[in-house]
């Protein structure tokens, strides 16, 4: 994990590795560089107490833990529910294509929270609710949901008009009406709403 993000963080030059860690104390160290933009924490590593790190990142670097990533194999893991309390950025699954991996970084530099949708089971002897949200969701036609979709992967327009077949201007228009139907200000909203409401993979959400 460690060294796939490092290989995936180089790839992309608007982004720079400043520091990394495989122990508590060095990753401590390097969450009071001051260059420090968003801070990833891998859940699953053994060598360094997670849960004692966040809370030592909120006391040393005050509103800065808010721009705080964690990466977990489980879309269950306890410890997000002590990132949410602590108020960190957002919570990533592992196993997520790079590019979303990337989308998620620039979104919580940029003051962005994002999640993944919980897994448990549904009762399905209670009625299934609607989000204000999902009922959005619900006004977009097919090729705008298509287009959110490809936003979420971090890709631009020239690259969606690419995927999807159409002009760039066509995906520009797309773009707009999607952002209109959704009450959002741009495009960085549009993906933060994808990846809340768990649309960046499988099934569009009913």
């Amino acid at each position: 994990m460690h060294a796939g993000l490092a290989h995936v963080l180089r790839e992309y030059p608007d982004l720079t590795l400043v520091g990394s860690a495989r122990d508590s104390p060095t990753a401590l160290e390097a969450t009071l560089n001051s260059s420090l933009d968003v801070l990833i924490i891998n859940t699953a590593c053994r060598s360094i107490n997670v849960v004692d790190l966040m809370h030592r990142a909120v006391h040393y670097s005050g509103s800065g833990v808010s721009r705080m990533l964690l990466v977990t194999n489980d879309a269950n893991d306890p410890i997000r529910a002590d990132a949410d309390k602590l108020g960190a950025g957002g919570v990533v699954l592992a196993w997520e294509e790079p590019e979303f991996l990337v989308s998620a970084i620039r979104l919580v530099s940029g003051g962005y929270r994002i999640g993944i949708p919980d897994q448990e089971e549904p009762d399905n002897r209670l009625p299934r609710r609607k989000s204000v949200r999902h009922t959005a969701l619900d006004l977009l036609t097919l090729r705008e949901r298509q287009v959110l979709k490809l936003l979420a992967r971090g890709m631009k327009n020239a690259e969606i008009a690419g995927e999807l077949v159409v002009s760039e201007s066509t995906v520009k228009t797309h773009v707009q009406n999607l952002l209109v139907k959704l009450g959002l200000r741009n495009r960085a909203s549009a993906v933060a709403v994808a990846y809340e409401l768990g649309i960046t993979r499988g099934e569009w959400p009913r």
